[in-house]
């Protein structure tokens, strides 16, 4: 016997809040790719054109969703270190918390405008570069290199365990540097990998000339 509407569970009120989180699990379930508005609005116990008063579009959704996927990234304080180690834990935690996420990171390396919690990791990050003397210029090309960075990385994190070696096989005859280093390839614990990596970025950064040096290639 089907239930009567005073008896029938209600219905839990469709929000800008609850759509972007149904999206946020069927990335988490499926990857980006599978995403949705139907697929969504059958999450939400909706019509795909109820979703539609929240969000104009499938890219917006996914840019709050990736927005969303950033929004408990925790700031670094002054009892985090000086500003470049704030720096980079600051990155750290953006990867990480993008890395929990599938593949929603690669909605960062398209056009779409950051959102409230996005501007705030990039305001902190600009605020720390200049607290380390990097120039204003400087500052506006190596915000847009951490991003790529960010993106790559969580990318990267999300996906290793089910990738294959970058050596496997690969013919020793054809690639015999690649072979050569085959074991250093895939060696080491993740996290040294990660810092490493980081700190060459910060350091490229810090080696390059004033702004007013700078060429536009």
């Amino acid at each position: 016997m089907r239930g009567s509407p005073r008896t029938r569970p209600a219905k839990p009120a469709l929000s800008r809040d609850s759509i972007i989180a149904a999206a946020l699990d069927l990335v988490d379930e499926f990857g980006s790719d599978a995403v949705t508005m139907r697929r969504v609005a059958t999450a939400v116990d909706t019509s795909p054109g109820a979703l539609y008063v929240y969000v104009s579009d499938r890219r917006e959704l996914m840019a709050l969703v990736h927005d969303r996927a950033v929004a408990d990234v925790e700031l670094p304080t002054d009892a985090d270190g000086p500003w470049r180690t704030r720096l980079e834990l600051l990155v750290q935690r953006t990867v990480d918390a993008l890395a929990a996420h599938a593949d929603i990171a690669a909605v960062g390396l398209t056009d779409l405008a950051p959102g409230p919690h996005s501007l705030r990791i990039i305001e902190e990050i600009l605020r720390l570069l200049r607290m380390g003397g990097v120039d204003d210029k400087a500052c506006a090309w190596a915000v847009d290199l951490f991003g790529q960075y960010i993106a790559s990385s969580a990318l990267e994190g999300g996906r290793r365990s089910r990738a294959a070696p970058p050596h496997h096989g690969v013919s020793a005859a054809d690639h015999p540097t690649m072979r050569a280093l085959a074991p250093l390839l895939t060696s080491g614990d993740p996290a040294a990998r990660a810092a490493w990596k980081l700190r060459v970025l910060v350091d490229g950064i810090l080696a390059q000339p004033p702004s007013g040096e700078l060429q536009a290639v």
